[in-house]
């Protein structure tokens, strides 16, 4: 079996290339933190600057990697952790992220205009360091992703679509969420003082034990929502 700096040196160089299991020579040993579907280890790798246009990464650990500048264009992740990562820079239109975990990564100045995600962790403060045009183009449209207790306070994400996405404990405070369409979104104890959310259609989301006597529902369409225990 071929070692990790073989396979990638193959990997680059392939139009089509998939990095999975049978390309590590190590096996992968799990912690008590891991993601279930990891197969492949590459933790802590060095791929600044790498060329992954279009490639696809496959059930690959790669906790506290350096992908800084990186050109992941296009390039389909599935089942990728990349916490602690350093992203900056990295260029991320168009990529496909399935199942991946951006918990403590570093996502300054990264592109992801286009970029098509399903089931992505991106919770507590990782989201910060975006602006607001990066945040809307990474979360937008974005399924079954995790964003519990992130620092979204003050942002400007109008028209922002999401299904069910979990915002539990997040800081919305003064964000404005106007036109928004949400469908079975998560926001138990999350704080809502002073969000806009006029013209927005939040269907079968959980307000539980969230404060809205200072949120703007002007407008808003509510329909099969949970309001138990909110003050």
């Amino acid at each position: 079996m071929r070692t990790l700096a073989v396979m990638f040196a193959s990997l680059i160089g392939i139009a089509a290339g998939t990095m999975h299991a049978a390309a590590i020579a190590q096996p992968y040993e799990r912690d008590s933190d891991h993601m279930s579907c990891i197969t492949v280890s590459a933790q802590s790798a060095n791929w600044a600057g790498r060329d992954l246009h279009g490639q696809r990464l496959e059930y690959t650990d790669l906790r506290g990697a350096d992908l800084h500048g990186a050109n992941l264009r296009d390039a389909r992740l599935t089942c990728v952790d990349l916490r602690g990562a350093d992203l900056r820079g990295a260029d991320l239109r168009g990529a496909a992220l399935s199942g991946v975990d951006l918990r403590g990564a570093q996502l300054e100045g990264v592109a992801f205009a286009g970029v098509r995600a399903t089931g992505i962790s991106v919770p507590d403060g990782t989201l910060s360091a975006l602006t607001n045009d990066q945040l809307r183009a990474l979360v937008n449209d974005c399924t079954g992703c995790n964003f519990a207790g992130a620092d979204l306070h003050g942002r400007n994400l109008t028209g922002l679509r999401l299904t069910g996405a979990n915002f539990a404990k997040a800081d919305l405070r003064g964000a404005d969420l106007r036109g928004a369409y949400f469908t079975g979104v998560n926001f138990s104890h999350t704080q809502l003082a002073g969000v806009k959310l006029d013209d927005a259609a939040l269907i079968g989301c959980n307000f539980r034990g969230v404060d809205l006597r200072a949120v703007d529902l002007s407008n808003a369409r509510m329909t099969g929502d949970n309001f138990s225990n909110r003050l």
